[in-house]
């Protein structure tokens, strides 16, 4: 059995992610906004396929100023780099779930990651974490204003 190509419910899907400010203060947001294609079926997992990409333009962390900042040069200069993707090069079930790994592309810099997930319902659940500075996210801020490590959680609704 192949994997099924599935719709991505857009109105029901986001990226949320916190960081830490300061050492002390948790900064939360999300980003809306999911294109791309999916392919999953948990009895073809050698078949499933992720091909997504959100868009930084769409973050909202609950403060106007700060999202404008996060949107310019220094972070994600949204004008130049418009979409933040990533692409599964495979997918395996875990003792807990699954794993998607693949490749995660923030301002023209890729990665590879892996996307522990759950899939119930329709709906995916991943969580996972990245060091900022990896992909020269907001790199002339120290670790002491902005923390390095950024905490992913991708909740995305299929049809």
């Amino acid at each position: 059995m192949a994997s099924k190509s599935l719709i991505i419910d857009h109105s029901s899907s986001e990226v949320s992610f916190q960081v830490k400010k300061l050492g002390i203060f948790t900064i939360k947001g999300r980003i809306e906004g999911f294109t791309g294609k999916v392919s999953f079926s948990k009895e073809a997992l050698k078949d499933a396929h992720f091909d997504v990409c959100v868009s930084p333009s769409s973050i909202n962390t609950g403060n106007a100023k700060r999202d404008e900042h996060l949107k310019s040069k220094d972070f994600f200069y949204v004008n130049e780099h418009p979409n933040i993707c990533f692409q599964s090069t495979s997918t395996q079930a875990t003792v807990s779930g699954y794993e998607a790994v693949g490749t995660l592309s923030i301002l023209g810099i890729t990665k590879k990651v892996s996307i522990p997930f759950s899939f119930s319902e329709g709906i995916f659940v991943g969580q996972f974490s990245i060091n900022r500075l990896d992909f020269k996210l907001g790199e002339k801020f120290p670790a002491l204003i902005v923390g390095k490590t950024i905490h992913i959680t991708i909740n995305c609704k299929i049809k």
